[in-house]
Protein backbone atom coordinates (compact mmCIF):
# COMPACT_ATOMS: atom_id res chain seq x y z
CA UNK A 1 0.00 0.00 0.00
CA UNK A 2 1.30 3.41 -0.93
CA UNK A 3 1.91 6.21 1.60
CA UNK A 4 -0.97 8.16 0.05
CA UNK A 5 -3.38 5.30 0.72
CA UNK A 6 -2.14 4.98 4.32
CA UNK A 7 -2.78 8.70 4.99
CA UNK A 8 -6.31 8.42 3.53
CA UNK A 9 -7.02 5.32 5.64
CA UNK A 10 -5.83 6.96 8.87
CA UNK A 11 -7.97 10.13 8.28
CA UNK A 12 -11.26 8.22 8.06
CA UNK A 13 -13.52 8.40 11.18
CA UNK A 14 -13.86 5.31 13.33
CA UNK A 15 -16.89 3.21 12.40
CA UNK A 16 -20.04 4.20 14.50
CA UNK A 17 -21.29 1.27 16.56
CA UNK A 18 -25.11 1.38 17.19
CA UNK A 19 -26.11 0.05 20.63
CA UNK A 20 -26.30 1.07 24.31
CA UNK A 21 -25.68 4.86 24.59
CA UNK A 22 -25.12 4.93 20.83
CA UNK A 23 -28.48 5.65 19.13
CA UNK A 24 -28.89 5.62 15.35
CA UNK A 25 -28.09 8.87 13.56
CA UNK A 26 -31.75 9.80 13.01
CA UNK A 27 -32.43 9.64 16.80
CA UNK A 28 -29.45 11.65 18.03
CA UNK A 29 -29.83 15.19 19.48
CA UNK A 30 -29.02 17.84 16.95
CA UNK A 31 -26.50 20.49 17.85
CA UNK A 32 -28.21 23.67 19.14
CA UNK A 33 -31.59 21.97 19.62
CA UNK A 34 -33.12 21.19 23.02
CA UNK A 35 -33.66 17.56 23.93
CA UNK A 36 -36.96 18.58 25.55
CA UNK A 37 -38.57 21.06 23.13
CA UNK A 38 -41.92 21.04 24.89
CA UNK A 39 -40.42 22.05 28.24
CA UNK A 40 -41.32 20.83 31.71
CA UNK A 41 -44.53 18.85 32.07
CA UNK A 42 -47.52 21.06 32.91
CA UNK A 43 -48.34 21.04 36.62
CA UNK A 44 -44.95 19.75 37.73
CA UNK A 45 -43.18 21.55 40.54
CA UNK A 46 -39.58 22.30 41.28
CA UNK A 47 -38.05 20.25 44.03
CA UNK A 48 -37.63 22.37 47.16
CA UNK A 49 -34.10 23.63 47.56
CA UNK A 50 -33.08 23.06 51.17
CA UNK A 51 -30.04 24.83 52.57
CA UNK A 52 -27.81 22.26 54.28
CA UNK A 53 -25.09 24.65 55.42
CA UNK A 54 -24.09 24.96 59.09
CA UNK A 55 -26.90 26.29 61.28
CA UNK A 56 -29.53 25.96 58.56
CA UNK A 57 -31.67 23.35 60.42
CA UNK A 58 -31.85 21.31 57.24
CA UNK A 59 -33.40 18.26 58.93
CA UNK A 60 -36.27 20.35 60.24
CA UNK A 61 -36.87 21.79 56.77
CA UNK A 62 -36.77 18.33 55.19
CA UNK A 63 -39.27 17.06 57.76
CA UNK A 64 -41.62 19.97 57.05
CA UNK A 65 -41.25 19.41 53.33
CA UNK A 66 -42.28 15.77 53.70
CA UNK A 67 -45.02 16.53 56.23
CA UNK A 68 -46.78 18.97 53.92
CA UNK A 69 -46.15 17.08 50.69
CA UNK A 70 -49.49 16.32 49.01
CA UNK A 71 -50.37 12.68 48.39
CA UNK A 72 -53.47 10.89 47.11
CA UNK A 73 -55.24 8.49 49.46
CA UNK A 74 -58.34 6.39 48.97
CA UNK A 75 -61.36 6.94 51.19
CA UNK A 76 -63.97 4.40 50.28
CA UNK A 77 -64.54 4.85 46.55
CA UNK A 78 -63.08 8.37 46.46
CA UNK A 79 -59.52 9.55 45.94
CA UNK A 80 -58.60 12.48 48.18
CA UNK A 81 -55.50 14.67 48.09
CA UNK A 82 -54.08 15.42 51.52
CA UNK A 83 -50.79 16.58 53.07
CA UNK A 84 -48.81 13.63 54.44
CA UNK A 85 -49.19 14.75 58.06
CA UNK A 86 -52.98 15.03 57.71
CA UNK A 87 -53.14 11.59 56.12
CA UNK A 88 -51.18 10.20 59.08
CA UNK A 89 -53.55 11.83 61.58
CA UNK A 90 -56.55 10.58 59.66
CA UNK A 91 -55.24 7.03 59.61
CA UNK A 92 -54.52 7.29 63.35
CA UNK A 93 -58.06 8.51 64.00
CA UNK A 94 -59.58 5.71 61.93
CA UNK A 95 -57.48 3.15 63.78
CA UNK A 96 -58.53 4.63 67.12
CA UNK A 97 -62.23 4.46 66.17
CA UNK A 98 -61.79 0.81 65.24
CA UNK A 99 -60.71 0.06 68.83
CA UNK A 100 -56.92 0.11 68.61
CA UNK A 101 -55.97 1.07 72.19
CA UNK A 102 -52.50 2.33 71.33
CA UNK A 103 -53.96 4.54 68.60
CA UNK A 104 -56.64 5.77 71.02
CA UNK A 105 -54.04 6.64 73.66
CA UNK A 106 -51.75 8.35 71.14
CA UNK A 107 -54.61 10.30 69.57
CA UNK A 108 -55.91 11.47 72.97
CA UNK A 109 -52.43 12.57 74.08
CA UNK A 110 -51.89 14.49 70.85
CA UNK A 111 -55.18 16.35 71.30
CA UNK A 112 -54.41 17.14 74.94
CA UNK A 113 -51.01 18.55 73.97
CA UNK A 114 -52.51 20.67 71.20
CA UNK A 115 -55.25 22.04 73.44
CA UNK A 116 -52.80 22.75 76.26
CA UNK A 117 -50.45 24.61 73.90
CA UNK A 118 -53.37 26.58 72.47
CA UNK A 119 -54.63 27.47 75.96
CA UNK A 120 -51.16 28.59 77.06
CA UNK A 121 -50.74 30.71 73.94
CA UNK A 122 -54.14 32.37 74.43
CA UNK A 123 -53.41 33.00 78.11
CA UNK A 124 -50.07 34.68 77.35
CA UNK A 125 -51.70 36.78 74.62
CA UNK A 126 -54.51 37.84 76.98
CA UNK A 127 -52.08 38.71 79.79
CA UNK A 128 -49.92 40.76 77.41
CA UNK A 129 -52.78 43.04 76.41
CA UNK A 130 -54.27 43.09 79.90
CA UNK A 131 -51.00 44.55 81.21
CA UNK A 132 -50.69 46.84 78.17
CA UNK A 133 -54.20 48.25 78.69
CA UNK A 134 -53.71 48.69 82.43
CA UNK A 135 -50.32 50.42 82.18
CA UNK A 136 -51.33 52.83 79.40
CA UNK A 137 -54.65 53.66 81.07
CA UNK A 138 -52.77 54.66 84.21
CA UNK A 139 -50.24 56.69 82.20
CA UNK A 140 -53.02 58.59 80.42
CA UNK A 141 -54.83 59.26 83.69
CA UNK A 142 -51.64 60.60 85.30
CA UNK A 143 -51.08 62.93 82.36
CA UNK A 144 -54.68 64.15 82.55
CA UNK A 145 -54.38 64.96 86.28
CA UNK A 146 -51.07 66.78 85.72
CA UNK A 147 -52.44 68.77 82.81
CA UNK A 148 -49.76 67.31 80.54
CA UNK A 149 -50.30 66.29 76.88
CA UNK A 150 -52.07 62.94 76.76
CA UNK A 151 -50.02 60.08 75.27
CA UNK A 152 -51.44 58.44 72.17
CA UNK A 153 -50.25 54.81 72.15
CA UNK A 154 -51.17 52.55 69.25
CA UNK A 155 -53.33 50.64 69.88
CA UNK A 156 -55.10 52.96 72.32
CA UNK A 157 -56.06 51.18 75.58
CA UNK A 158 -59.69 52.27 75.12
CA UNK A 159 -59.71 50.41 71.80
CA UNK A 160 -58.81 47.09 73.44
CA UNK A 161 -61.66 44.86 74.59
CA UNK A 162 -60.89 41.98 76.95
CA UNK A 163 -63.38 39.14 77.44
CA UNK A 164 -62.59 37.47 80.77
CA UNK A 165 -65.06 34.67 80.10
CA UNK A 166 -63.50 33.49 76.83
CA UNK A 167 -60.01 34.96 77.24
CA UNK A 168 -60.34 36.69 73.87
CA UNK A 169 -58.88 40.04 72.84
CA UNK A 170 -60.47 42.31 70.23
CA UNK A 171 -59.54 45.74 68.85
CA UNK A 172 -61.94 48.57 68.08
CA UNK A 173 -59.49 50.96 66.47
CA UNK A 174 -56.16 51.14 64.61
CA UNK A 175 -53.43 48.80 65.83
CA UNK A 176 -50.48 50.02 63.72
CA UNK A 177 -49.01 53.47 63.05
CA UNK A 178 -49.87 53.19 59.36
CA UNK A 179 -53.49 52.33 60.19
CA UNK A 180 -53.56 55.23 62.69
CA UNK A 181 -52.50 57.66 59.97
CA UNK A 182 -55.29 56.49 57.65
CA UNK A 183 -57.72 56.55 60.58
CA UNK A 184 -56.83 60.16 61.42
CA UNK A 185 -57.25 61.14 57.77
CA UNK A 186 -60.75 59.65 57.79
CA UNK A 187 -61.59 61.60 60.95
CA UNK A 188 -60.34 64.79 59.33
CA UNK A 189 -62.49 64.23 56.22
CA UNK A 190 -65.50 63.60 58.46
CA UNK A 191 -64.85 66.88 60.29
CA UNK A 192 -64.67 68.73 56.97
CA UNK A 193 -67.89 67.06 55.82
CA UNK A 194 -69.64 68.27 58.99
CA UNK A 195 -68.46 71.83 58.30
CA UNK A 196 -69.76 71.63 54.74
CA UNK A 197 -73.12 70.23 55.89
CA UNK A 198 -73.59 73.16 58.28
CA UNK A 199 -72.52 75.64 55.60
CA UNK A 200 -74.93 74.37 52.93
CA UNK A 201 -77.74 73.98 55.47
CA UNK A 202 -77.37 77.64 56.37
CA UNK A 203 -77.21 78.68 52.71
CA UNK A 204 -80.29 76.61 51.92
CA UNK A 205 -82.36 78.22 54.67
CA UNK A 206 -81.36 81.74 53.72
CA UNK A 207 -81.72 81.33 49.94
CA UNK A 208 -84.55 83.34 48.33
CA UNK A 209 -84.53 81.74 44.90
CA UNK A 210 -85.81 78.21 44.40
CA UNK A 211 -82.93 77.21 42.09
CA UNK A 212 -80.34 78.42 44.62
CA UNK A 213 -82.15 76.63 47.44
CA UNK A 214 -82.27 73.41 45.39
CA UNK A 215 -78.56 73.62 44.56
CA UNK A 216 -77.69 74.15 48.21
CA UNK A 217 -79.88 71.18 49.16
CA UNK A 218 -78.04 68.93 46.69
CA UNK A 219 -74.65 69.93 48.12
CA UNK A 220 -76.04 69.51 51.64
CA UNK A 221 -77.16 65.95 50.87
CA UNK A 222 -73.88 65.09 49.16
CA UNK A 223 -71.77 66.13 52.18
CA UNK A 224 -74.23 64.47 54.55
CA UNK A 225 -73.80 61.21 52.66
CA UNK A 226 -70.00 61.52 52.92
CA UNK A 227 -70.27 62.14 56.67
CA UNK A 228 -72.55 59.14 57.24
CA UNK A 229 -70.41 56.86 55.07
CA UNK A 230 -67.29 57.58 57.12
CA UNK A 231 -68.93 57.93 60.53
CA UNK A 232 -70.82 54.64 60.45
CA UNK A 233 -67.78 52.70 59.25
CA UNK A 234 -65.87 53.74 62.37
CA UNK A 235 -65.89 51.82 65.66
CA UNK A 236 -68.72 52.96 67.93
CA UNK A 237 -66.35 54.81 70.28
CA UNK A 238 -65.35 57.16 67.44
CA UNK A 239 -68.81 57.81 66.02
CA UNK A 240 -70.51 61.18 66.55
CA UNK A 241 -73.82 62.85 65.83
CA UNK A 242 -74.24 64.90 62.66
CA UNK A 243 -75.32 68.47 63.26
CA UNK A 244 -77.81 70.10 60.84
CA UNK A 245 -79.01 66.78 59.44
CA UNK A 246 -81.39 67.01 56.51
CA UNK A 247 -84.52 64.84 56.52
CA UNK A 248 -85.68 65.93 53.09
CA UNK A 249 -86.35 63.40 50.33
CA UNK A 250 -83.13 61.91 48.99
CA UNK A 251 -81.08 62.55 52.13
CA UNK A 252 -79.28 59.69 53.84
CA UNK A 253 -80.70 58.44 57.13
CA UNK A 254 -78.80 57.70 60.33
CA UNK A 255 -77.82 54.01 60.49
CA UNK A 256 -78.35 53.41 56.77
CA UNK A 257 -74.70 52.59 56.06
CA UNK A 258 -74.23 50.74 59.35
CA UNK A 259 -76.86 48.21 58.25
CA UNK A 260 -75.11 47.81 54.91
CA UNK A 261 -71.72 47.24 56.56
CA UNK A 262 -73.28 44.69 58.89
CA UNK A 263 -74.71 42.72 55.95
CA UNK A 264 -71.38 42.77 54.13
CA UNK A 265 -69.58 41.34 57.19
CA UNK A 266 -72.06 38.47 57.33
Amino acid sequence: MSDTNKETSNSLPAPYRVGYKHPPAEHRFRKGQSGNPHGRRKGSQNKPKIDTSFGSRATEEMLKSEAYRTITVREGEDLVKLPVIQAVFRALGVSAMKGNRLAQKTFAELMQNVEQADYQSRLEYFETFFNYKHEWSEAIERARKQGAPLPEPVPHPDDISLDFNTGSVSFNGPITKEAKERFDQALQVRTEAQEEVSYWAKRNRSARKDEVRQRCLEMWHMDQKLFDTINEALPERYQTELQDRSYAKGATRKGEFAKRYSKEKR
